[in-house]
């Protein structure tokens, strides 16, 4: 198998990252919402939105294969993951891309004590692998279901 790359994602690259998102959104998460989440979470998982978000300081890091990418992770300082997917699993793919946001985090806050995500059904024990621990009641707004879970650093 070949190695696996990390890097920013590219201005115009936004299209084949919501690609990717969306693929493995359909399979794994979207069985557990109902058409209003989905309908929900692809007006926020769109290229457009994810462009007009990087205008402030967030950004997005992807992990590419030769020439294809297999996951990704968006960051909103000062501490919040957007979305986090991969199309490889079990190849600890979600941990480096979270352990490079973190370094990169670190530079724009030295500060940094912590992260949080709105977790899915689906992705929570996979952040609770990670190191994530639950910090509220599982909640539904706007047909997404989310638990919320922090990273202490």
């Amino acid at each position: 198998m070949e190695s696996i790359g990390y890097r920013e994602m590219n201005a115009g690259e936004e299209a084949i990252v919501c690609e990717l998102v969306e693929k493995v959104f359909k399979k794994f998460v979207a069985p557990d919402y109902g058409k209003d989440g989905v309908e929900e979470f692809f007006r926020f998982a769109n290229p457009s939105a994810m462009n007009e978000r990087l205008k402030s300081d967030g950004f997005v890091l992807v992990a590419h294969q030769v020439n294809e990418l297999v996951g990704m992770i968006e960051f909103f300082p000062p501490d919040h993951i957007a979305m986090l997917f991969v199309t490889i699993h079990h190849k600890g793919i979600a941990k480096e891309l979270l352990n490079k946001t973190i370094s990169k985090a670190r530079v724009l806050n030295p500060n940094l004590s912590k992260i949080d995500v709105h977790s899915s059904p689906y992705a929570e024990p996979i952040y609770q692998k990670m190191g994530f621990h639950k910090t509220g009641n599982t909640t539904t707004e706007n047909g997404i279901t989310y638990t919320p879970m922090e990273l202490s650093l």
